[in-house]
């Protein structure tokens, strides 16, 4: 029985409604990539200097790199090794322009704390269960926003397409939380020479028609158990998709 719907979840049934099948309804088991594991390790981190915690930044990184990888379960190449993986974060977070610009973030307090890594939900009209999430960061001003990793530079067209955002301000605003309609994503690009992009993008309230209508065609897909194949999206390969092998690889054996 499905009890929620997140935004990661919806995105899976639009590319894929049959891996969306095989992860939430047949429970078969998907894999930890070490590309997971470091944006695990590096947003714990950041949420930690963000709040004020990290007096010594390698001795936050070494515990959340252990946290993110010690648990076991993360999927690594013949070739790759952990230490690759906790070098490029001392490698990024020893970047003087990286320290400065997350010194620069400041988060909004409220009577629980910092706006950190808040729970959001949202109800849709005809959907029986809400949609949930987590966002990152509220700023200052309000802006809710986004930390992650990047082995190259985002485009301001990746920004400005996400509708993961427009579900945030959604949750936000029908929470009461005045919103200002705006977005900002904290990009740390693991180039040569680290860098952080701050990308700023702005919604319009009448864009919440089409974001309810597409939820809602999700939700009516998942109870009729509308589960096609779809081998024309990115996700359809050994390297995106943990079914693949059992899906259809096994027709390529």
């Amino acid at each position: 029985m499905i009890e929620h719907l997140s935004y990661s979840s919806i995105s899976m049934y639009l590319d894929c409604p049959e891996a969306w099948r095989r992860k939430y309804i047949a429970g078969e088991p998907t894999k930890k990539t070490s590309a997971l594991a470091f944006g695990s390790a590096f947003h714990g981190t950041v949420e930690r200097i963000v709040q004020g915690e990290a007096a010594n930044l390698t001795n936050v990184w070494s515990e959340e790199f252990n946290k993110a990888f010690g648990e076991g379960g993360v999927t690594l190449d013949d070739d790759e090794l952990p230490e690759q993986h906790y070098n490029e974060g001392i490698r990024i977070l020893s970047n003087n322009d990286v320290q400065s610009a997350l010194t620069a973030i400041k988060p909004r307090h409220d009577s629980s704390g910092a706006m950190i890594e808040r729970k959001v939900e949202l109800s849709i009209p005809g959907v029986p269960v809400p949609v949930i999430g987590f966002i990152d960061i509220i700023l200052e001003d309000g802006t809710p926003a986004d930390i992650k990793t990047s082995a190259k530079s985002w485009t301001q067209d990746q920004a400005n397409n996400s509708l993961q955002t427009l579900f945030y301000i959604a949750a936000l605003n029908q929470a009461g939380m005045e919103v200002n309609w705006r977005f900002k994503h904290f990009v740390f690009v693991k180039t040569k020479t680290p860098q952080v992009q701050v990308l700023e993008h702005g919604h319009k309230p009448g864009e919440l028609f089409f974001l309810f209508e597409m939820i809602k065609r999700v939700w009516e897909g998942i109870s009729k158990e509308y589960f096609p194949l779809n081998p024309t999206t990115w996700r359809c390969g050994p390297k995106y998709c943990d079914f693949y092998s059992a899906c259809r690889g096994r027709y390529l054996a």
